[in-house]
């Protein structure tokens, strides 16, 4: 009797647990590569053409303020681990093993996990993969066993295994195909997927929808990186579409952003300026993200938040969705899931940045400390204060004009603030790499 009462109780317990897991929303975090907030519609491009995602921002949650760091390694290493770079950074291409991932953490909160796109973090003796971040499932590019070609007979690792490809292959097909596919097979468990797309870095070339300009009103790399943004936006659709097939849209909060600034490069239009693209620079071009959040019946849609968001809020934020453990060691984000919901959140009043830039002129102003390249800085929405003392407004966008100590209350009260932000956090990098120069 008491055996059989044991079993009951076992088989209940079970039942409750399954329940609860399938009432668990599903995550999709999408990070676009070099792609600026003014490259999209709902954020007042009419170059460019992002339909899925300015519907998207219409339904759900678009932030005016979200920073990410000026260039990939440093974005994507603090986007997973919730950590600012003077704490983990490395060098470029490596995220240390070390450190405890969005990955990990939903794998242990029993998600099923998957990451598909561009990895680049295997480098130096400290880089780490996919399955010790927590991915049980990956299809990745810039992998070791992979070659440089992304878009056009692309060279991936799937679970493993180098993929056969042909000219025919467009690589951000099959990486979205792939996340489709992963999403059936986990439609009734709780799932969280990473893609750190490809699109849309360069090489810039066309895209299976690509058509001929015969009028070549604009030149041919500027042509090609509107349509692979366009391109984009269309996988975004497909995995929308993707959920709504399986009965999972309103199950799945969907996360977009991008990791840094649009190529430099590249000259576009946007209202009556024309903007160069500002990546691997520390100015508001290089780390000026979209964040786009949406979950049909959860986020009410149509909000629109001035709050700061740091790269480093995405765990924490990830947790809060899901209802995850956080990671045992110091983090430096907070959730923004309130603010989706509509409620006021603990809101950020600085973002606190870190970069030893790969890209040397970037640090021409304001390098210091390690080979003089270290540039650390906070802000907020209104004003940017470089751990040298220079401070810029924010609509400064090229930093041409430092402001001057004086008597505007605003201004110095800004000023106070972001210093007692600088003097808040750690006055060296932890595990920095220096290049030898």
């Amino acid at each position: 009797m008491k055996t059989s009462v044991l079993y009951i109780i076992f088989y209940v317990f079970i039942l409750v647990s399954i329940c609860f897991s399938n009432d668990r929303l599903n995550v999709i975090l999408i990070m676009a590569d070099d792609s600026a907030a003014d490259n999209y519609g709902c954020y007042g491009s009419k170059f460019f053409s992002t339909p899925r995602l300015d519907a998207l921002a219409r339904t759900g949650a678009k932030f005016n303020h979200c920073y990410s760091e000026p260039v990939c390694t440093s974005s994507r290493v603090k986007i997973m681990t919730g950590r600012d770079g003077i704490r983990n950074y490395v060098q470029f291409g490596t995220l240390d093993k070390d450190e405890v991932t969005f990955g990990n953490m939903m794998k242990n909160a029993n998600y099923e996990t998957a990451i598909a796109g561009k990895w680049q973090l295997h480098g130096g003796l400290r880089g780490t993969l996919a399955p010790a971040c927590g991915f049980d499932n990956y299809c990745l590019w810039n992998y070791p066993g992979t070659s440089r070609s992304r878009f056009w007979n692309p060279s991936f690792i799937r679970d493993g295994k180098l993929m056969e490809t042909t000219e025919k292959d467009y690589g951000p097909d099959i990486l979205t195909d792939y996340l489709i596919e992963f999403i059936g097979k986990n439609r009734s468990k709780p799932f969280f997927a990473y893609y750190p797309m490809l699109l849309v870095h360069s090489p810039f070339l066309k895209t299976p929808d690509s058509k001929v300009d015969t009028k070549k009103s604009i030149s041919n790399g500027l042509a090609n990186f509107r349509d692979m943004t366009a391109y984009a936006d269309k996988c975004v659709g497909r995995i929308v579409d993707a959920l709504g097939k399986y009965g999972l849209r309103d199950k799945t909060v969907i996360i977009y952003t991008t990791d840094n600034g649009t190529s430099r490069s590249l000259t576009y239009p946007y209202g009556q300026e024309k903007r160069t693209g500002e990546k691997a620079y520390a100015t508001d071009g290089g780390t000026h993200a979209p964040l786009i959040i949406n979950c049909p019946g959860t986020i009410p849609a149509g909000i629109v938040s001035d709050d700061l968001v740091d790269f480093s809020d995405f765990l924490p934020t990830i947790a809060d969705i899901t209802d995850a453990n956080l990671p045992e060691v110091k983090l430096d984000g907070r959730s923004f899931w309130p603010q989706c919901l509509g409620k006021r959140g603990n809101s950020r009043e600085f973002i606190f940045q870190y970069y030893y830039p790969k890209f040397k002129p970037a640090a021409e102003k304001h390098g210091q400390g390690v080979n003089g390249l270290e540039i650390v800085w906070a802000q907020n929405q209104r004003h940017k204060l470089y751990r040298d003392g220079t401070l810029y407004a924010l609509n400064d966008r090229q930093e041409k004009s430092p402001i001057k100590q004086g008597n505007q209350n605003q201004v110095e009260l800004d000023r106070k603030l972001l210093q007692n932000a600088l003097d808040s956090m750690p006055q060296k990098a932890a595990k920095l790499s220096p290049v030898k120069r």
